[in-house]
């Protein structure tokens, strides 16, 4: 890595810790100082940056207390300079890819093939009844209003984001499309109002309302809510384009259910469109975060189920690298714990340029 890049990282670190030193006023202040103050003597001999200097930094890293976004994003810029150094184990890369998190869509193995997978509906257990009671209202009246909008004259891609919205009511395997498809009932709605009569309105609107109420009773969509972002629409352009080239190459690759494709298009399908908010970036990005963790986590790992996993696994690995560019990266770099992407990035990249040919 080229000195430019290893000052870059120690800038954002020292950026980073000069943030959360104002932000903090207990006595670990002194320690975020201390910290503080390493990274700017280290700038200033960025060109003779040896390991022992990354290794002084992780072990003050280690004795304050962060946040566990703040520690997590601290350390991928330490990786990042090892990687630079080439002295990253896949091990180091290994415990920094966080598991999946709460997303549009989650991914496993199924046998030799990636697939993709249910998210287990959970809340708490006091709210659980409630919960469950919510879900039955909004599945029971998502009946009816199937039964009145195919008896009406509306658009068909009103009653299809709706018949979309009731599948995923009705088989109960992921509160995220839930509450994202409701999403895309509610926008297709307001387009189509001056086309429905006050009657079928209000019945959709309130339909709308109903199921985000029933999804905001689970941990997983309201955890998901809360953790959505702006970023600005260059980068949303750049990550969605990306996608567009993996959902190409996924679909020729026989290690990976249609299904994957079909996931990964449909999030990109949402940020495309001209309502597009932060939800609908986030289930773009966290979707691309869950794919990338499965893959790194098989490729790496000492032990899988079989090789065959791990051979599928580093071929997803090779394209989602052939697809990711430069603009791309760069966005994964705004969206708050999506940090270790890069980290990533520039280890398999480094690892590719690093193995040697096979003998001809």
């Amino acid at each position: 890595m080229k000195p430019d890049k290893l000052r870059n990282l120690l800038q954002e670190m020292d950026n980073r810790v000069g943030r959360m030193q104002r932000e903090r006023k207990d006595h670990f202040t002194t320690n975020l100082s201390g910290l503080r103050a390493e990274v700017q003597r280290i700038l200033g001999k960025v060109d003779t940056l040896q390991t022992q200097d990354i290794a002084a930094l992780e072990l003050m890293l280690s004795v304050i207390p962060f946040h566990d976004h703040d520690r997590a994003s601290l350390r991928n810029l330490l990786l990042g300079m090892r990687i630079g150094l080439n002295r990253l184990d896949p091990e180091d890369v290994l415990e920094a890819v966080p598991g999946q998190k709460p997303a549009a869509f989650q991914f496993g193995f199924e046998g030799e093939r990636v697939v993709v997978v249910d998210q287990p509906l959970r809340t708490r257990e006091r709210d659980r009844d409630i919960a469950a009671a919510a879900l039955d209202a909004a599945t029971e009246k998502g009946v009816y209003v199937g039964d009145q909008l195919a008896q009406s004259n509306c658009s068909p891609r009103l009653r299809d984001a709706f018949k979309s919205l009731q599948d995923k009511l009705e088989a109960r395997a992921n509160i995220v499309q839930v509450g994202m498809y409701n999403q895309t009932c509610g926008r297709v709605l307001r387009g189509d109002v001056e086309e429905l009569s006050p009657t079928l309105f209000e019945l959709l609107r309130s339909h709308v309302e109903l199921v985000f109420a029933a999804a905001s009773q689970f941990e997983d969509w309201r955890a998901f809510r809360e953790n959505a972002v702006d970023i600005d629409r260059d980068s949303v352009a750049a990550l969605s384009q990306s996608t567009i080239a993996l959902v190409q190459d996924l679909r020729t690759q026989p290690g990976t259910d249609p299904d994957v494709a079909a996931a990964l298009d449909t999030v990109v399908g949402w940020t495309q469109d001209k309502a597009a908010d932060k939800r609908d970036v986030l289930a773009l990005t966290g979707t691309l975060q869950n794919l990338w963790s499965l893959a790194a986590k098989s490729a790496l790992a000492k032990e899988v189920a079989s090789e065959g996993r791990k051979l599928v696994a580093k071929a997803i690995i090779a394209t989602l690298l052939a697809a990711t560019t430069a603009g791309a990266l760069a966005a994964f770099g705004k969206v708050p714990g999506a940090e270790w992407i890069e980290t990533t990035v520039a280890y398999f990249r480094s690892a590719t340029k690093n193995t040697p040919a096979p003998p001809k």
